[in-house]
C-alpha cells in the first residue's frame, strides 16, 4: 500500500480513531495471515498510516495568493487492506480521511475530505515475455521516475490517485515497463463523493532499465498523453491535447550522483499548436571524509514559456501531475515558464537524521508569458514584464526517522519577491511546517 507524511489532530469527526490532542495516539495493525483453500494459498494484510502536520504561512506564493497569512493543522489517516493468492490474484483497497483545524475560510478538498476511497483495485499477475506481467484495474496511485511529471501528492492531506487500467511488466536487467490509460480523481470535500474527472484523460508508456551495472547508470524513456478541457494559460482558455516524450539518466558512482531529464511536448491548444520543452539536472557529490558526510548538490531547471501570446503557438510547458511540493515545502511556484538555480548542502547528523539547506532563485523563461502559481494558474499582472526575476527562497529541512514506523520532519522557508512578483503586488513571506508520521506495519 502507500505511505504518507505530516499533520495534527482535532476532536473526532467521522472516524472514531481521531483524538483531540496530538499525543497519545494509539494505532493497531494486523499482520499478514495465510490460509490454504483448495489448491490455492490466500493471504490477507492490513496497514495504517497516520500523519499530523502543522503549517504556518505568511504571504504564500510571493504574496500573490488571496490568503495573506494562515496557521492551521492538518491530519490524515489512511487505512488499507489487501487479499491475494499464490496464483497471482490480488485485490487492494485504501480509505483516506483528511481533516483541518484553524484554516482561514473554506479549506480546499485536497485538505479537508472527511472520508473517501483513495485506492481500490484488482490485479492479476502471470508470466509473459521472460518476466512477470501484472494487469490492474481500478483506482490507484502512480509515481514514475523522479516524480517530475507523475507523482503522488504528498504534502496535502489527500494524495493523488487515478481511475483506470494499468499493465506492468518486469523483465531482465532491471527493466520495467508500465502502460496505462486513466483519469485523475478529483477530491470533492464530502463523504464518499470523490470521482474521476470527466474533463481530463491521461495515458502513456513508461520504461526504465539498467544501462550499466558497473557504472551505476540507469535510464528512463517515456511517452505521456494528456487531454484537458478548459485548460488555462496566459494565452487563453481552450481544450488542450498534449503529447510528451522524455528521457532520464540517473545513478551514482564513487560519491557522485546525478539525475538528468529532458522532455519535449507537442499537440494542440484549441486551434493553436503546442511546442514546449524542459531540461532538468540534479547532481551531487558526497564528501565522505568530512564530519556529517556533507553532500553538495545543485539543481538547475530550464522550463519553456510562451514568447508570443498573440501567435498560433503555445510554448508554455505543462508539468502534468508533478510532485508537490516541487521546489520547496512552501510550494511557491509551478514548474512552467521558469529558470531555476538551486545549490544545496545536506548533512547526515546520525544514521536516522538528515538536515539540508538550500537557496533557490527563480526567473521567467519567457518575459511575455506569465508566472504560474500552483497547481498551474497564470498570475494576473505577471505577463509581458520588463524583467524576468520572480524571486528567491532559502530553505531549511529536517527529517528524523525515530523508528522504522515513526518519522518527524520540519521545514522553514523564507522567500523574497523580485521585479516580476513585485510589479504584481508581491511581498516577502515565510513558511513553517512540522509533522509527525506513523506507519504500521513496516
Amino acid at each position: 500500500m502507500i505511505t504518507g507524511r505530516n499533520g495534527r489532530a482535532r476532536c473526532s469527526r467521522h472516524l472514531a480513531i481521531y483524538v483531540c490532542v496530538l499525543w497519545p495516539f494509539e494505532a493497531h495493525s494486523t499482520e499478514e495471515t495465510t490460509t490454504v483453500t483448495g489448491n490455492s494459498a490466500w493471504s490477507i494484510g492490513f496497514d495504517a498510516d497516520w500523519r499530523a502536520r502543522f503549517e504556518s504561512s505568511q504571504n504564500p506564493v510571493f504574496g500573490l495568493s488571496e490568503t495573506q497569512s494562515d496557521d492551521y493543522l492538518l491530519h490524515r489517516l489512511q487505512l488499507g487492506a489487501e487479499i491475494g493468492n499464490d496464483r497471482g490474484f490480488r485485490a487492494a483497497g485504501q480509505l483516506v480521511s483528511g481533516l483541518t483545524a484553524g484554516w482561514t475560510g473554506s479549506p480546499p478538498a485536497v485538505q479537508d475530505d472527511p472520508i473517501d476511497v483513495l485506492q481500490g483495485f484488482v490485479e492479476q499477475s502471470f508470466s509473459a515475455f521472460d518476466g512477470p506481467l501484472t494487469l490492474r484495474a481500478g483506482r490507484q496511485a502512480m509515481s514514475f521516475g523522479s516524480s517530475r511529471l507523475v507523482s503522488v501528492r504528498e504534502s496535502p492531506n489527500v494524495r493523488r490517485s487515478f481511475d483506470g487500467m494499468r499493465a506492468s511488466w518486469n523483465g531482465p536487467a532491471g527493466t520495467q515497463a508500465d502502460l496505462f490509460a486513466v483519469r485523475p480523481v478529483l477530491p470533492e470535500g464530502g463523504t464518499w463523493d470523490d470521482s474521476s474527472s470527466q474533463d481530463q484523460s491521461f495515458w502513456g508508456l513508461y520504461v526504465t532499465s539498467e544501462v550499466s551495472a558497473g557504472a551505476g547508470l540507469h535510464a528512463d524513456v517515456y511517452y505521456l498523453g494528456l487531454r484537458r478541457k478548459d485548460a488555462e494559460f496566459a494565452q487563453g482558455i481552450a481544450t488542450e491535447v498534449r503529447h510528451s516524450i522524455g528521457a532520464r539518466l540517473f545513478g551514482d558512482h564513487e560519491g557522485v550522483d546525478w539525475n538528468i531529464e529532458a522532455v519535449w511536448q507537442w499537440g494542440t491548444f484549441g486551434d493553436d499548436d503546442i511546442r514546449a520543452w524542459t531540461l532538468s539536472a540534479d547532481v551531487g557529490y558526497e564528501l565522505t571524509g568530512f564530519p556529517l558526510t556533507p553532500r553538495l548538490g545543485l539543481k538547475i531547471d530550464a522550463i519553456s514559456g510562451d514568447r508570443n501570446l498573440q501567435d498560433k503557438r503555445l510554448e508554455t510547458f505543462n508539468p502534468l501531475f508533478p510532485k508537490l511540493p516541487y521546489f520547496s515545502e512552501a510550494n511557491v511556484a509551478t514548474p512552467a515558464n521558469l529558470l531555476d538555480f538551486q545549490p544545496s548542502i545536506t548533512f547526515v547528523v546520525s544514521q536516522t537524521a538528515v538536515i539540508s539547506l538550500s537557496w533557490n532563485a527563480l526567473w521567467k523563461h519567457a518575459k511575455e508569458d506569465a508566472f504560474y502559481a500552483p497547481p498551474l494558474s497564470p498570475v494576473a499582472g505577471t505577463a509581458s514584464t520588463d524583467g524576468r526575476a520572480i524571486g528567491h527562497q532559502a530553505s531549511l529541512n529536517l527529517e528524523w526517522q525515530l523508528t522504522r514506523q515513526l518519522e518527524i520532519g520540519a521545514a522553514y522557508v523564507d522567500f523574497e519577491p523580485r521585479n516580476v512578483a513585485q510589479s504584481a503586488g508581491g511581498r516577502s513571506g515565510r513558511f513553517f511546517a512540522l509533522w509527525v508520521q506513523l506507519h504500521l506495519p513496516n
